[in-house]
């Protein structure tokens, strides 16, 4: 993502079939152009419906982010929204064939594989950022998310985890200057054991496992990380996928203190506020 762009959607058809982790089912996930104008649009090709995927036809669900209402809702559109922001893709249709977006090993990296296979198609059509013109927080229970005017864009998370092998850490994001392929994308999603035994009992996670997260356990983890503070690199994908239900690059500093999704979709909602008020 940049301060500034051009429209652009995907040169080519592209497609990939995976285990869905929640679900348990297989599901072939499809990326393909769209007109320019047209913004993304998710489709549950196995429902026959279809919908924007933006903010006003999103919110925030248990450990991810959620698209659609009812049956067809998707779960764990953040990846890919971060990927599609990354690569400058502001117009696509997004086709699945189940209630999710594939995980693949739990990071963005193999999304920006597809979406650099499908290539990208850039148009005339400029699109301005959404500046943050005066302070906005959002703050509860000790976590906070605060984005105040400035540039060049900047983005950054401090993590605190009650847990040994993740403990405390931080990470920084300039879209302008830095390089999402190599120091965001390959940090994977991550979880306790216990988060993991948790989340199965729930029904959450019926299917897939290591290959899909990083678990950390008592003692070790069931890999070692790709990237340095991979934690909190992580936890900047989701901010990043998260506000880019708005459609369009945020101009501004935004930094994270131990949030969450729900924390990420009320400050995108804030924002698209002071937007929509200029």
């Amino acid at each position: 993502m940049i301060a500034s762009m051009y429209r652009a959607t995907l040169s080519s058809r592209v497609s990939a079939r995976q285990l869905g982790v929640r679900s348990g089912r297989e599901i072939e996930l499809v990326m393909e152009p769209a007109k320019i104008g047209q913004g993304l649009m998710l489709a549950r090709s196995d429902l026959g419906q279809e919908w924007p995927l933006d903010l006003a036809h999103s919110s925030p669900g248990p450990g991810c982010t959620v698209s659609g209402e009812g049956e067809a809702a998707v779960v764990f559109v953040e990846h890919l929204l971060a990927a599609l922001g990354a690569a400058g893709v502001t117009d696509a249709r997004i086709l699945l064939s189940g209630p999710e977006v594939p995980m693949f090993d739990g990071s963005a990296l193999p999304l920006l594989s597809l979406i650099e296979e499908a290539g990208v198609a850039r148009s005339d059509v400029e699109l301005g950022p959404l500046v943050v013109e005066e302070p906005v927080m959002v703050a509860d229970e000790g976590m906070a998310l605060f984005a105040a005017p400035g540039e060049p864009a900047e983005f950054a998370y401090a993590l605190k985890y009650d847990h040994p092998l993740i403990g405390s850490g931080f990470a920084s994001f300039c879209p302008d200057t830095g390089d999402f392929a190599a120091e965001l994308a390959p940090a994977r999603t991550f979880l306790t054991l216990e988060e993991a035994q948790a989340a199965r009992a729930a029904g959450l996670l019926n299917g897939g496992g290591e290959e899909n997260a990083l678990v950390v356990y008592a003692d070790h983890l069931s890999e070692e990380p790709a990237l340095p503070n991979a934690f909190a690199r992580h936890k900047l994908v989701d901010l990043l996928g998260d506000l880019y239900l708005l459609g369009r690059p945020v101009l501004g500093r935004v930094f994270a203190f131990y949030t969450g999704h729900r924390h990420n979709y009320a400050l995108a909602h804030s924002l698209m506020l002071m937007g929509q008020g200029r």
